[in-house]
């Protein structure tokens, strides 16, 4: 009887633990983004999320990014479980598909910032959800 009593009390204790670590951190970030101005001429767009020591390097080197094929029109993305922060988004549209974006391919910046000023580009996140739109040009 000893040992099933000790038995529940682990299962109890490991359930407990179990729940405790899936549950969703309160202090983590949701980032939904808004890409307009997707051009029909397919390729695929890249979003990538920056700090500020990330957005002046490659593009290649976001701290979270997506990819996404075959798209037009409005394209609306998610980024989940960020630590709250100062962030840019930086989407291109590689319509060559050579993995990097050149002259003529449409690319926004968060706040319609300059391309090396992540001061002008940056957004606040916080805890919940936040939002940005992206435009292409």
């Amino acid at each position: 009887m000893r040992k099933r009593h000790a038995f529940v009390a682990l299962s109890a204790l490991l359930l407990g633990a179990a729940s405790a670590i899936a549950a969703p951190n309160p202090l983590a970030a949701s980032l939904r983004v808004t890409v307009d101005g997707v051009s029909a001429a397919g390729g695929v767009l890249h979003v990538g999320v920056y700090d500020e020591a990330t957005f002046p390097a490659i593009a290649d080197l976001a701290l979270f990014k997506r990819d996404i094929s075959q798209v037009a029109g409005d394209v609306g993305l998610q980024f989940d479980r960020l630590p709250p922060g100062t962030y840019a988004v930086r989407a291109y549209q590689d319509l060559n598909n050579n993995g990097r974006w050149e002259m003529g391919e449409p690319r926004g910046i968060s706040n319609d910032a300059a391309p090396d000023n992540f001061d002008a580009a940056a957004i606040p996140i916080r805890p919940g959800v936040n939002m940005t739109v992206i435009h292409l040009r």
